[in-house]
């Protein structure tokens, strides 16, 4: 390939080794990228499609890349023998390229091609196209005996939640020894061990824990014991007298009136004095209680008011109580660093008997379990029979890679391959969110150890208008769009599928990008700005998008909000519009504010589905089902929303013999539906009963 011209086809004149990234924003064809690379390596090294490994990180995009990849291997099949067009298609132009390219510098007939390339489109469905899961899951199966696993897989687990509950349950009594143990505990987890689960994922995940473990100082309880009861008899002694003197420095003028408020120095003083007048057993700590050194006030004395300065005895007891409280304070994060240190040993060695004895593993322990397969001492025993296995590797949404993947991938076909093989597609800019456990550190490094590859600077996807307006926000931000100036914002060109008239508002183009401004805030009592909360700025920019919405839906119905649908145009409908939100609160605002306008809405985010409303009513109906005798149960069952039953009518149930059993009689035939047919059947009778009810509701 080396006659093809680098600045016309740079994608074609791209050596096919050594460890290459190419950057991609959303939209530039990455795909298309993937499958042109794929039909280079069948056709240029004479590959078959199951020597080539592709790695991208859903289940759907593993489908999608699979049927690209037929298509473009058909498409290569089709047009080997059919004559070249002046209108050919940018694809079928690139892969006749390809191919011509091929038949005039290598000594293979056209035959031979031929016979190459239909092997190839009927090997797709066994083309090695996975997720990061699927191919360690396919490593431990296929070389168990290099990685050092058992043949007999463990079973996959698809959440290791109850897991984590059990392990931090059990970490949690074993490190509550003592009182001092129990409160760090609970400072660090304040509501138990349920948060200690959620943090474990993350606690474990790191090689490295930050800060290290230090040896621990000699506890200054005793010294802060000491100083405390010395500040508390200065303020028994002499605290009203201070009070009084620094409430009159504040009103002649004497301190600094932005410093020091009667406000504060009353509340200092009210619990300082109640403090004093206790055991001393808790240490007092106040914000302001610095204020009252000596230094301070000097230093906030009003200039030419030093000699009226206010004073007391007291002003010398505070510098070693504060000094000995931050001592207090440096030794507790010490000593709650170390047992952050000792739990997280604890929960791998926990975690890992656990699985060992019931014969579990999680998604992370394959990734783990090949990764320490690799620097085991038979890794170069598995590292050269992947290598013989999959020549080359494809790794798409490399963003989304974390430090423990990129060492598999590194160790196998890149920096540790005396032949490396290996392409990554990624965009730091998706990396910096953390999506999937990426990390942008690790796509930064693996940058800096690859080889330079064209960036893909077209983007396919949206309208002209819209790449040109997002350029210029990113122009505006200049070079510190991204904080770390490794990470750049590439302008990208319109790719000339999509044109600007494909979106049409009153018969002209729409607007690419429109910024909304909150309205000003109103003054406060004083008449000074006070900005806006952030729960009414939530309320304010919900207001604005249901309005901007409805709006566009209002001039579709007119149709003056015109959408190109394949060649015709149509009317913008609700499917076709896409609101992004920070999280699934701010999610439901929205849909519950569409709702209210009118306009059907789903939400979609990370919130667990036992975490709804929902999933919360149907337990206490099934709880109610499952424990038919407790009244309590029913009546709770029966106030669900699924149910629908109103306070007067279950009031009812006290006055009324007949009504009440009636409705044990329903939750009984409820309960004979459940056994017989399942949950789903008794919900679908309930919702179809209570079909015109629920209809009725917002969400319903």
């Amino acid at each position: 390939m080396s006659a093809i011209d680098a600045a016309q086809d740079p994608w074609l004149a791209l050596p096919l080794d050594g460890v290459r990234l190419i950057e991609a924003s959303a939209g530039t064809g990455k795909t298309f990228t993937l499958a042109t690379l794929v039909t280079r390596l069948v056709v240029e090294h004479g590959l078959r499609i199951g020597e080539i490994l592709a790695v991208t990180f859903t289940e759907a995009a593993t489908q999608e890349l699979r049927k690209r990849i037929r298509e473009r291997l058909q498409l290569a099949l089709d047009i080997l023998d059919a004559p070249s067009t002046d209108d050919e298609a940018s694809e079928a132009a690139l892969t006749r390229r390809i191919l011509d390219a091929h038949l005039a510098f290598e000594a293979e007939s056209r035959d031979a091609l031929r016979r190459r390339l239909r092997q190839a489109v009927l090997e797709t469905d066994l083309a090695a196209i996975f997720t990061i899961h699927g191919f360690c899951l396919r490593v431990l199966r296929e070389h168990a005996l290099e990685a050092g696993h058992a043949f007999d897989a463990p079973e996959l687990l698809a959440s290791d939640r109850d897991l984590r509950d059990e392990i931090a349950a059990d970490l949690w009594r074993a490190h509550a020894l003592d009182d001092a143990a129990a409160g760090d505990l609970a400072a660090l987890w304040s509501s138990g061990h349920a948060t200690l689960a959620e943090d474990l994922p993350a606690l474990l995940r790191e090689p490295i824990l930050l800060p290290p473990e230090a040896a621990l100082p000699e506890d200054p309880a005793p010294l802060l014991r000491e100083t405390g009861a010395a500040l508390a008899e200065a303020f028994r002694g002499h605290g009203e007298e201070f009070r009084a003197a620094l409430l009159a420095a504040c009103a002649d003028k004497i301190l600094n009136g932005q410093s020091y408020k009667p406000e504060w120095i009353h509340a200092l003083f009210d619990a300082a004095m109640q403090w004093s007048a206790g055991d001393g057993g808790i240490p007092f700590e106040h914000d302001k209680l610095a204020h009252l050194q000596r230094e301070v006030l000097l230093a906030r004395t009003n200039k030419g008011q030093l000699e009226r300065t206010p004073d007391s005895s007291l002003c010398a007891a505070i510098p070693p109580y504060l000094d000995a409280l931050q001592a207090q304070r440096d030794y507790l994060a010490r000593r709650r660093i170390a047992l952050l240190h000792r739990i997280r040993d604890d929960a791998r060695a926990r975690i890992s008997t656990l699985k060992r004895q019931r014969r579990v593993q999680t998604h992370d322990d394959l990734i783990d379990g090949v990764a320490d397969a690799l620097s085991g001492p038979n890794g170069e025993l598995l590292a050269t029979r992947l290598r013989t296995q999959y020549r080359v590797a494809l790794v798409d949404e490399f963003q989304d890679t974390d430090a423990r993947q990129w060492a598999i991938f590194d160790r196998v076909f890149g920096s540790g391959s005396p032949t490396s093989a290996l392409f990554l597609i990624g965009d730091p800019k998706q990396a910096i969110y953390g999506f999937r456990g990426g990390d942008v550190h690790t796509y930064l490094a693996a940058r800096d150890s690859a080889e330079e590859a064209p960036t893909l600077s077209e983007n396919f996807r949206s309208r002209p208008s819209l790449v040109g307006a997002i350029a210029a926000l990113y122009q505006q931000a200049g070079d510190d769009a991204f904080v770390d100036d490794r990470i750049e914002f590439h302008a990208v060109e319109p790719g000339g599928s999509v044109s600007d008239d494909d979106f049409l508002r009153d018969g002209v183009v729409a607007p690419a990008l429109t910024l909304w401004q909150a309205p000003p805030p109103p003054d406060d009592p004083k008449g000074k700005p006070k900005p806006w909360s952030a729960s009414q700025s939530r309320d304010l920019a919900t207001r604005a998008c249901v309005a901007a919405i409805h709006g566009v839906l209002s001039d579709a119905r007119r149709g003056q909000a015109m959408l190109k649908d394949g060649g015709d145009m149509r009317a913008v409908q609700p499917g076709d519009i896409a609101v992004l939100v920070r999280s699934h609160f701010e999610a439901t605002m929205i849909r519950q504010a569409l709702a209210e306008a009118g306009i059907p809405a789903v939400a979609a985010g990370k919130l667990s589905l036992f975490a709804t409303a929902e999933a919360r009513e149907l337990h206490a109906l099934l709880l109610a089902l499952l424990h038919i005798g407790d009244d309590r149960r029913l009546r709770t069952a029966l106030s669900t929303v699924l149910v629908g039953t109103d306070a007067a009518a279950i009031e009812q149930l006290d006055r009324e013999v007949a009504v009440s059993h009636a409705r044990q009689q329903d939750a009984q035939a409820w309960r004979e539906r459940w056994n017989r047919a399942g949950t789903l059947a008794l919900v679908g009778d309930l919702c179809a009963h209570a079909a015109k009810r629920l209809l009725g509701l917002l969400d319903g």
